[in-house]
């Protein structure tokens, strides 16, 4: 019988050694992937890291940013009262961005730039708030300059009006004092009337009637001719004015007067006699008598008289 050969070609095995050594190059290759992809996996974290701590700085910037706009509106706030509402809408905007910005993780570049946005318009909202506020300031500064200087104008005023005021009342007095009639030589007696008419002086007070009182009127050229008045004042002892008891305005003041004296001034010297007749025989006394005489509401003139 002979031997048939078999169909399938022959395929050698690879030997114990060839698989060992493929295998070795295999686990080379994987470790070296292993190591490759650990090195980039590591340098991926260490740049994670670095981007996410570079984000964390950049958020704690905005917030030190956030932290001093809403210091500055909290000053302005206690220094201007006509934009404090204005001024606290702000600083409520500023607070609120805060609140959202510390809850906040830093690993998204996109949303620190969305905040870094919002910090730019909130800075500039507070320039235009701190440009009205020195604006407010320079105009309140000129208002309060204005303000002394019209003080100051108006206490001048006041002033310069009061002397004009007290200027006048002198001048007024001192027409007044120019237009009334000046005495001298005041004479008073004591006297008694006879039934004939004949005037007697005497010195003692059971004699005396009557209290005479004269006087000389001297020229006064400021005073324009025309009916005067002068009145006559006695008073006794006692202290009591006699007489008909007549009440006139002595610079601003009443007094009690005696009796009144009309005449016609025509502008030249005259002597004036007054007779002052008691209202009662009893006001007549013993003692030092005081004579005052009033003209345009005035004292011009003065005397006294002794009885025994």
């Amino acid at each position: 019988m002979e031997n048939k050969q078999s169909s399938h070609p022959f395929t050698p095995t690879p030997s114990q050694g060839q698989q060992n050594k493929a295998l070795k190059i295999l686990v080379g290759l994987l470790a070296a992937v292993l190591l490759i992809g650990g090195a980039v996996g590591i340098k991926k974290y260490n740049d994670y890291r670095k981007v996410t701590a570079q984000l964390e700085e950049e958020k704690q910037a905005l917030l030190s940013d956030l932290e001093e706009l809403k210091i500055n509106y909290e000053a302005a706030m206690e220094e201007n009262t006509q934009l404090k509402d204005e001024l606290a809408q702000a600083k409520a905007k500023v607070e609120e961005l805060i609140a959202e910005l510390e809850n906040v993780k830093a690993t998204d570049l996109k949303i620190i730039r969305r905040y870094k946005a919002q910090l730019y318009k909130l800075q500039k909202e507070r320039e235009k708030l701190f440009r009205m506020i020195d604006s407010l300031k320079q105009v309140n500064q000129m208002l309060a300059f204005q303000k002394d200087s019209l003080g100051r104008e108006l206490q001048e005023l006041s002033e310069t009006h009061q002397k004009v005021l007290e200027e006048n009342q002198k001048l007024a007095e001192t027409l007044t004092k120019a237009k009334t009639l000046g005495v001298t030589n005041v004479r008073v007696h004591g006297v008694r009337i006879k039934k004939s008419g004949k005037v007697i002086e005497t010195h003692r007070a059971k004699r005396t009637q009557q209290i005479r009182v004269c006087y000389s009127v001297p020229r006064n050229p400021v005073v324009e001719p025309g009916d005067q008045v002068m009145y006559v004042q006695v008073i006794n002892p006692d202290g009591d004015v006699i007489g008909s008891k007549d009440i006139i305005q002595v610079e601003g003041q009443e007094q009690i007067v005696s009796a009144a004296k009309e005449f016609r001034y025509d502008g030249q010297p005259l002597d004036i006699c007054v007779f002052v007749v008691p209202e009662t025989p009893e006001e007549i006394k013993k003692g030092d008598y005081a004579v005052n005489i009033y003209h345009n509401g005035q004292k011009v003139g003065e005397g006294t008289l002794t009885l025994k």
